[in-house]
């Protein structure tokens, strides 16, 4: 995810030319500029044809087509956030597990606190690989095999007397969470926006950008070059930004640093369990 300090907007503004959309979009905007000269060329210097259409018209077509960017753009970002609070309770319920773990675990066992430390904090690893691989994986899910050995290591040491009897009731609440984390990510990467919702917006927004000039042509002349480039750049641009965010455990500079957000569980479970950082 790209850092940066909000209250600078000055230099968010000279980091425009840099900007992912910007990059990825100005091959685009040039050719529905090139488009747009097309047009007025043809109208006004060839045929002269009165094209029966105005901003009226194209204040209709806009209308819709910011309702759509709307939902789209707020569908998009709802999955975003909804995964970063799904990243952020598990960091949350790793530091939970290991503070309890910590405190019930009997000082006859202290290499039982370096096997949970590596356990916890090799589970944001193996959830963010995960939630990348492509989304008919059918391999093996090693996530959820760590969770296996993580309850079973626990009514192990329970058993062993390494753990006290009522160790199970206040540690498999913490253990189910963990599932739950697992589960809500894979409701996220494995239901996509539905193909047709996304495919007609796109549809709609290069419609618009193929009648922009048309309905401009009359009144704004060559101008009309410049606002057809503008408004392809506006619109596309929204939908690009919703294409990239709604998959928000990817790598796309926007999607959420989980990275980060596992070697901070790492480094903050294994000092509550009292282990050196690898």
């Amino acid at each position: 995810m790209i850092s940066y300090e909000p209250k600078q907007w000055w230099r968010i503004l000279l980091q425009f030319p840099r900007s992912p959309v910007f990059r990825t979009l100005i091959f685009d905007v040039l050719l529905a500029g090139a488009w747009a000269a097309l047009v007025v060329w043809v109208e006004q210097d060839v045929i002269k044809l009165a094209v029966p259409l105005g901003p009226a018209f194209l204040s209709i077509l806009g209308i819709i087509l910011g309702l759509l960017l709307v939902f789209r753009t707020n569908s998009a970002y709802d999955r975003w956030w909804e995964g970063r609070k799904i990243w952020g309770a598990l960091v949350n319920v790793s530091r939970g597990l290991a503070h309890q773990l910590d405190a019930q675990l009997m000082n006859t066992a202290p290499d039982r606190r370096a096997v949970y430390a590596e356990q916890l904090a090799a589970f944001p690893e193996l959830l963010k690989e995960h939630l990348r691989k492509p989304r008919d994986y059918q391999g093996q899910h090693e996530p959820n095999e760590l969770l296996t050995a993580m309850h079973r290591d626990v009514h192990r040491d329970i058993e062993a007397g390494h753990l006290a009897e009522g160790a199970r009731i206040t540690l498999q609440p913490l253990l189910q969470a963990f599932d739950d984390v697992l589960g809500k990510c894979e409701r996220i990467r494995k239901t996509p926006i539905p193909f047709s919702y996304s495919s007609y917006v796109k549809q709609f927004v290069v419609l618009y950008a193929i009648m922009v000039p048309f309905a401009l042509v009359k009144d704004f002349g060559y101008g009309a070059v410049i606002a057809s480039m503008f408004s392809f750049f506006a619109t596309m641009g929204l939908e690009l930004l919703a294409t990239e965010i709604e998959e928000p455990f990817g790598t796309d500079p926007n999607d959420l640093p989980l990275t980060s957000i596992g070697e901070t569980i790492a480094r903050d479970v294994r000092q509550i369990l009292s282990v050196p950082p690898t």
